[in-house]
């Protein structure tokens, strides 16, 4: 039985292993999954978030989602940072987005690079409608952590760039991204982009390298980019081929 527990636990950390490798983790990520229950840090803190573990997740987090009512109760009974976080992403999901944006401030006040609140300000300052300072938080929050929430912040930046006209930057941007992280999902983001910078031969070229890419993943990676595939092969019928595209 022992044996059985010491064979799975180097069984999950080389998954993990793995699965640092494939999304190009930051290098500390690997000095990490190597000390004692490091593995199960990262699968909580990275792996955990992959569309494939919704599951996993959602049944961890089943209960009930309480009200903002709730929420800020529980932050006045006990202010912690954890209560603090909770109270600013529940303040943006009900569209209170400047007393969300203050408390996610006074969590950057005393802990700058701390990457839950720099994300919940970036989304808080995307409903202000103040593009340029969302760029800076999404900008921070790469700089420290280029995977966080499965690069969730590189698509907020590349969308703030474009609300401000910096089309070129934001297009830049997603090159790097799908060189980064060639996820199908990202590759439409791209792709649509392109499309509405008027740039359709090389939005199906993207598209093109996108499928085939899909074509020769593993499973594990088909299955969660399944319903982005079927979005990249709509494009392509509405793009047409590239010679149609430039007609």
């Amino acid at each position: 039985m022992t044996r059985a527990l010491f064979l799975l636990q180097h069984a999950f950390m080389a998954w993990m292993l793995i699965d640092a490798i494939r999304r190009r983790a930051d290098g500390y990520w690997y000095l990490i999954i190597f000390i004692p229950f490091g593995e199960w840090f990262y699968f909580f803190r990275v792996k955990i978030h992959d569309p494939e573990m919704r599951w996993l997740k959602d049944l961890l987090h089943r209960e009930k989602i309480p009200s903002l009512e709730k929420v800020r109760y529980q932050y006045e009974q006990t202010p912690s940072l954890t209560n603090r976080l909770r109270l600013g992403q529940a303040l943006h999901d009900a569209e209170q987005y400047e007393e969300g944006a203050e408390l996610f401030a006074k969590v950057l006040d005393t802990q700058p690079n701390e990457r839950d609140a720099l994300f919940g300000l970036g989304l808080c300052k995307i409903g202000l409608n103040e593009l340029e300072s969302a760029v800076d938080f999404f900008e921070k929050l790469i700089e420290g952590d280029r995977a966080f929430n499965d690069y969730e912040p590189w698509i907020l930046l590349s969308r703030s760039l474009w609300g401000l006209g910096r089309r070129e930057e934001a297009l830049e941007l997603l090159e790097q991204l799908i060189k980064t992280s060639p996820r199908t999902r990202h590759a439409v983001t791209h792709a649509h982009f392109e499309l509405e910078a008027g740039n359709p031969d090389k939005a199906h070229a993207i598209l093109r390298q996108a499928l085939e890419h899909y074509e020769h993943a593993p499973k594990f990676v088909k299955r969660n980019d399944r319903p982005w595939a079927r979005q990249a092969k709509k494009m392509i019928k509405v793009v047409g081929s590239g010679q149609t595209a430039s007609a």
